[in-house]
């Protein structure tokens, strides 16, 4: 296979054959930005990691740079964190299958001294934990929220995956003369065809009488009132805890769990936000636009619907 070659089978619907899609494939830039995992908040030194970076000092007085400085201080914390405690935990698990298969192997042969018997104790509990850290993982990429990771293989999470990777990857787009395959020609007829869509409105030629319709009045003067901290509390504890993040990363259960570190920031924020401002808000004010396909052989642009994984405090708000 060349290695700027595309190739992928298609369904085969009622055929007992299914069809190959050949394409010239230029590489795509992966996501390098940070992912919160759900998983994190249950390991040791979590809580001390967040409290001890969120509380460093930050002589910035707008609420919105400063709560957007300490989200990244702390996303950049968080993953050192991960990455010393978990490490490559793939690499490390054909390590520690290896070594548990050595042990095995030289156990038919003779006794296990006590370090031995103690190392392949502790290379199996190693080995379980993480088992556990992988099958988290793989139940967070899955998107099967309502299947607790204890109940399912990982299998099972793996193949939803994987089927929705396939499923939503967009090979080729037509956008009504031509038929796009590069990332760069698909990203531009993407831009343009959406941008139609999503520009300013037209001046409108008219307009509603109210009087006229005699709509009975209400007091609506309650959705004026300042944010407490008994709604926010509401609003996070309804928020679902592992959903695909928005461009900050950060998912439900960082707010959850780590409440009594970020409140006092978060609060700011909104009271803030209550006050009319708006300088600096579009840092908390972003989203990442997603296409998925409306149709199982989605080719043209109208065969895509766009979703917007929003920025946390933006969906807070």
């Amino acid at each position: 296979m060349k290695p700027n070659v595309f190739l992928q089978a298609l369904s085969s619907r009622v055929s007992d054959h299914c069809p190959l899609f050949i394409a010239a494939h230029e590489s795509v830039r992966k996501f390098r930005g940070f992912k919160f995992e759900a998983f994190w908040p249950r390991l040791p030194g979590y809580h001390e990691v967040v409290a001890q970076t969120w509380n460093k000092p930050v002589h910035i007085y707008n609420p919105y740079l400063r709560l957007h400085t300490k989200l990244q201080r702390t996303s950049k914390a968080l993953k050192q964190w991960a990455r010393s405690l978990i490490g490559n935990n793939k690499v490390l698990l054909c390590a520690e299958k290896m070594l548990i298969g050595i042990f095995d192997v030289v156990q038919e042969f003779r006794q296990l001294s006590d370090q031995e018997i103690a190392l392949k104790h502790d290379l199996k509990v190693r080995f379980l934990a993480m088992t556990a850290v992988e099958k988290l993982r793989a139940k967070q990429q899955s998107r099967l929220t309502y299947i607790k990771a204890s109940e399912a293989s990982s299998k099972l999470f793996y193949l939803q995956a994987n089927g929705r990777r396939r499923k939503n990857f967009i090979q080729s787009i037509n956008d009504g003369t031509i038929t796009h395959f590069s990332h760069p020609d698909k990203m531009e007829a993407v831009h343009k065809h959406f941008s139609q869509h999503f520009g300013h409105p037209s001046p409108r030629t008219s307009t509603l009488n109210w009087d006229v319709l005699q709509l009975p009045s209400k007091d609506l003067s309650h959705l004026e009132d300042a944010f407490t901290e008994e709604e926010v509390v509401a609003v996070i504890s309804d928020i679902a805890a592992d959903k695909a993040p928005g461009p900050d990363g950060y998912i439900g259960v960082f707010f959850k769990r780590s409440w009594q570190v970020i409140k006092d920031d978060i609060m700011g924020v909104l009271n803030y936000f209550h006050q009319q401002h708006s300088q600096h808000l579009i840092q908390l004010n972003k989203a990442h636009m997603v296409l998925l396909p409306k149709r199982e052989d989605a080719q043209m642009l109208a065969d895509f619907r766009p979703i917007s994984l929003t920025h946390s405090i933006a969906k807070l708000i």
